[in-house]
């Protein structure tokens, strides 16, 4: 089972981050243009796309995390809506310009709230969004991920909901499912289908905590057994992109030594 792994480039050691993704033969998922210091600030913006670039590296690969701080496409007050869609489309032109395979959101759900006109009104807008989304840049992937979302039941009905959209899927972060109401595994069976990138790192399966990989308690083994199980079944129709998603390049490397142990 080959997997293609991502690592977070920091950008004022980008020297290091591109020695690390060579050496491990890992591409780049972009971690700060969902900053608001960042994307509220065009010279900012144009500075650290042209920086990325100058790298010289083949970006058709990598991925990007879009805008979520804050993001309610399916609020009730317009301006509030029109704002969040104004800067997914954003996200999207600065991944274009830096030429990425897709770009990662969140499904701004408000966790536990399961109110019918809530929930229609999530699954309606998003829908509609992201479709046309995806019509309009045809050449780049969107991927929903799960934030602190108690299960997947909404995800997923999104994600029916936009079956025929080539370019849409599910990146499943495997660490947030470990601190949902769900089992980590069970969001991966259910969601196989649809889920074509992922986030893993460690926890404490209570907090949010990006420790590296084998310093909390997920069982990575349990991850690997099911993950090959649902490939080999045809049930997961792609082998999705994996990023460890880590705070340093140095956890990253201590984390990938782990992961090539547990996948070979």
């Amino acid at each position: 089972m080959k997997i293609e792994i991502s690592v977070i480039p920091e950008y004022n050691r980008l020297d290091e981050s591109v020695a690390v993704a060579e050496k491990y033969n890992a591409h780049f998922e972009y971690n700060d243009f969902f900053l608001p210091a960042v994307y509220m600030n065009q010279e900012e913006i144009d500075k650290r796309v042209d920086k990325y670039l100058s790298c010289g590296r083949d970006t058709s690969m990598d991925t990007m995390h879009g805008v979520f701080l804050d993001m309610v496409i399916h609020s009730t007050d317009p301006r509030i809506a029109e704002y969040s869609k104004q800067r997914i489309h954003q996200s999207m032109e600065i991944a274009k310009r830096l030429g990425v395979k897709g770009v990662i959101f969140h499904t701004g759900l408000i966790a536990g709230f399961k109110e019918q006109k809530y929930v229609s009104n999530w699954i309606r807008v998003n829908a509609e969004f992201f479709s046309k989304l995806c019509a309009e840049y045809p050449d780049i992937c969107v991927y929903m991920e799960n934030m602190f979302d108690f299960d997947y039941e909404l995800i997923l009905k999104l994600s029916k909901e936009l079956e025929d959209v080539t370019n849409f899927g599910i990146c499943l972060d495997y660490a947030h499912a470990a601190i949902s109401h769900v089992a980590p595994v069970e969001w991966l069976r259910k969601c196989a289908p649809y889920i074509k990138h992922m986030h893993i790192n460690d926890n404490d399966l209570i907090n949010d905590l990006h420790m590296t990989l084998g310093k909390g308690k997920i069982d990575w083994q349990e991850f690997r057994r099911e993950l090959e199980l649902l490939l080999e079944g045809g049930i997961m129709k792609e082998t999705p992109g994996i990023l460890i998603e880590l705070k340093s390049l140095e956890s990253f490397e201590e984390s990938i030594e782990l992961f090539n142990h547990v996948f070979n």
